[in-house]
């Protein structure tokens, strides 16, 4: 039966001792203890075997010549699965095989005559660990960088920015195993201005007034706001110092790498796990190169897209998603829809409570319209006060169960200023487009753009009568006429180029 030996203090290095001589185990591995190795002793080569499949060994000293299976076999069962794995063999009658010859044919790193006594056995040890520490890292640098490639693609694709940030929180907790994390990142920076550990840790941004703010989180520090809640004073003054210097920097208990593209500093990297090894600082060096720049195009990309007042997309972008529905709903010949909508009564809470006051309504219509969609449904903010939702793969029915659940949550919010309290209301109109019959027009082939282009202005301009019906029926309601089917390619087209200044 195998046994493990403690010492009280461990270098770090574990080292499996097989062979059959009892004496001869126990008193190598008193000697072995004492250099500070951790030692695991096995009697046969068919019991190291088991034990090889299920530790993990630094180093194995093997005898030579056992019962049932030989030092040989046993290094020759060991190379079908570990080819890496530092192993010498022991004897009593290394002159019946030359070492060079028995290193060379069995890919070994060691052969010990046991004559020779312990010092020149410690010495073969010690250079076998050092070698073990060194294939040690190049494995570590090739499932690192292997890691970052995998997942670079996920963390360059289009999406929300909270999203990214959680995510790199995960991906950076898988790069090396680690507990505690957080990513902190520089708020509207501009160009040229696996484990099986449990995961923790937050990300954070500098706003305005150049404070950290926590916007994404694991394990406890999930939920937080301020780094004053989970951190130290001198913890906080590090990582400022981290950011000003762009210097990776690691202290009793954390490391900081930096965040930054070129001269601009993005943000900064915390984990609260002291990481001094070169290697490993090097693959985080690697992975925070590539957050920051996928930060900082996630950034330039919402900003260019998103709507910063109600979190919704702009006019262009979400003309230019609605076109691109429309294309699919097309060639799949399924249904979609479109919502318009208009905040009821904006010019009153602006007149009587100013246009912060507006702002907070149009802002709070923003979220509730992005509670009340489905994950793959598209917003935009249209015009002032008046909104769009695109609706794939959506009847009339399933309109009207988004319109109910819109109305639903928005009579639930108001806006409070001194000596006001405003409710907040909605009008809307949908239009739903029956899957279309290309067979009885002439559709060219394949479809030009501007077909699509025309078929939105049309969809618009019929979504925006209807939603005018339900402001006319009182606000606060909604309305909606029988789906229509799709305009032929001569008439849309011929309809849209008389309107050259419809955005697309």
């Amino acid at each position: 039966m195998a046994r493990k030996y403690k010492t009280e203090k461990s270098n770090g290095s574990c080292i499996l001792l097989v062979d059959d001589n009892l004496e001869y185990l126990d008193s190598i591995r008193l000697v072995l203890e004492h250099e500070g190795h951790q030692v695991i002793t096995a009697s046969s080569g068919k019991e190291a075997l088991s034990i090889l499949h299920h530790s993990t060994i630094d180093l194995v000293l093997l005898d030579y010549f056992m019962p049932e299976m030989t030092g040989e076999e046993t290094v020759i069962e060991i190379r079908k699965f570990n080819t890496d794995i530092q192993i010498i063999l022991q004897t009593g009658y290394s002159s019946e095989n030359p070492p060079r010859d028995v290193l060379r044919r069995l890919n070994i790193q060691g052969y010990h005559d046991k004559c020779e006594g312990t010092e020149k056995l410690l010495l073969w040890v010690d250079v076998a660990l050092k070698s073990a520490f060194t294939v040690s890292l190049l494995n570590k640098s090739r499932q690192g960088l292997n890691y970052i490639l995998n997942i670079t693609p996920e963390m360059h694709k289009i999406q929300p920015l909270d999203d990214l940030f959680q995510g790199i929180l995960w991906q950076f907790s898988g790069l090396l195993g680690f507990g505690n994390s957080f990513l902190a990142i520089l708020p509207n920076q501009k160009p040229a201005v696996s484990s099986t550990n449990t995961h923790e840790g937050f990300l954070a941004i500098v706003k305005e007034d150049m404070a950290l703010r926590i916007h994404a989180g694991i394990g406890r520090f999930s939920g937080k706001v301020l780094l004053e809640d989970v951190l130290e004073n001198d913890e906080i003054s590090y990582i400022n110092d981290s950011i000003q210097k762009g210097l990776v920097q690691y202290y009793e208990k954390s490391t900081l790498i930096p965040l930054q593209i070129g001269n601009t500093h993005i943000g900064v990297i915390y984990i609260d796990k002291n990481i001094i090894h070169e290697t490993d600082l090097e693959m985080l060096n690697i992975f925070a190169n590539q957050a920051a720049v996928a930060i900082q195009n996630a950034q330039l990309y919402e900003i260019a897209t998103r709507d910063q007042l109600t979190g919704v997309n702009v006019r262009r972008y979400a003309i230019q998603l609605f076109i691109k529905e429309l294309r699919t709903a097309f060639h799949t010949k399924s249904t979609i829809s479109i919502i318009m909508l208009d905040l009821d009564g904006l010019k009153k809470i602006n007149d009587s409570s100013g246009y912060s006051a507006g702002d907070r309504a149009l802002s709070q219509l923003g979220k509730v319209l992005k509670k009340a969609t489905r994950f793959n449904d598209s917003i935009g903010r249209y015009g002032g006060d008046e909104f769009i939702i695109i609706l794939p793969q959506t009847d009339s029915t399933g309109v009207k169960n988004v319109a109910d659940r819109i109305i639903e949550l928005l009579n639930r919010e108001k806006v409070y200023n001194p000596g006001y309290m405003h409710s907040i209301t909605c009008s809307i109109g949908s239009v739903t487009l029956t899957p279309i019959d290309n067979s009885t027009d002439d559709f060219p082939h394949p479809v030009p753009h501007i077909y699509f282009q025309a078929m939105v202005q049309i969809i618009l301009a019929k979504a925006d009568e209807i939603m005018n019906e339900a402001k006319k029926n009182g606000r606060n309601c909604y309305h909606f006429e029988e789906p229509v089917p799709w305009t032929g390619f001569t008439d849309a087209v011929g309809r849209f180029s008389m309107n050259k200044d419809f955005i697309t």
